[in-house]
């Protein structure tokens, strides 16, 4: 017993002479100080028994090691800042033999495993038809098929302009756009966007935020232009062609 406490002396000295290495204010080394004196010898053995039973608490402005601290501390513990490494399933010599790394940093990582799992939540859609017809998003089965804000800011930084376009459009909610494309993919097996135009109020998402905006009172030019809903304006157009209803 007398020679267990004399171990357990010299364990506790090297842990406050760490912890204080590594935290100037004296709090990780007062906290380990009240957790061992409330343990007997059993107990004792018993904690360092575990695997990494010390824990290191970090506060944000107060208690942040500096890189030269942790390597005085490494020094104090005989641990070496940096060890070659060999991983013969990498690097291998002529004859089949591990090559060694230069000097690197090696230490423990704890890694968190993720409960969604790419095995289980890999998904793709092979069709876009079922759509919410409201606010033109893909849904259901398909909602892979949408694309995102992050997608087009890539695309954007590429400047790929022509393929925001189609996607924002001919692929999106521009559904009489989209039945001309695909018309002309069907007939020719090809369609090119100059071939066809996109109007201001085809889109489902554009249309559905403006009723929004004019319930409120509020004019945008989302599809309205000067003022005039896209409806009013082709009946305009439809009275000044002499094609109205009440000619037909």
């Amino acid at each position: 017993m007398a020679n267990f406490k004399k171990i357990r002396d010299q364990v506790e000295a090297l842990v406050y002479k760490v912890m204080d290495g590594l935290d100037k204010t004296g709090q990780n080394k007062e906290f380990y100080k009240k957790k061992f004196a409330s343990m007997n010898d059993a107990q004792f053995k018993k904690f360092f028994s575990q695997d990494f039973p010390l824990k290191f608490q970090t506060k944000i402005f107060e208690i942040d090691p500096t890189m030269d601290q942790i390597v005085k501390t490494l020094h104090i513990l005989n641990v070496p800042i940096t060890e070659r490494l060999n991983m013969p399933f990498l690097y291998k010599n002529s004859n089949g033999e591990a090559v060694e790394t230069k000097p690197v940093l090696i230490t423990y990582l704890p890694l968190k495993r993720m409960k969604q799992m790419v095995q289980k939540k890999t998904g793709y859609s092979v069709n876009i038809a079922k759509r919410d017809y409201r606010t033109g998003l893909l849904i259901d089965v398909d909602k892979n098929g949408n694309s995102t804000d992050r997608e087009f800011e890539s695309m954007a930084i590429y400047g790929l302009d022509n393929t925001m376009k189609e996607l924002s459009t001919y692929r999106a909610d521009a559904m009489n756009a989209k039945s001309k494309f695909y018309n002309e993919i069907n007939s020719k097996g090809m369609v090119s966007q100059t071939e066809v135009d996109v109007s201001n109020d085809d889109s489902i998402a554009r249309n559905l935020i403006s009723s929004y905006l004019l319930g409120c009172h509020i004019n945008s030019n989302l599809i309205n232009l000067d003022c005039y809903l896209p409806r009013t304006l082709k009946k305009r157009n439809t009275a000044q062609s002499g094609l109205s209803r009440s000619d037909s």
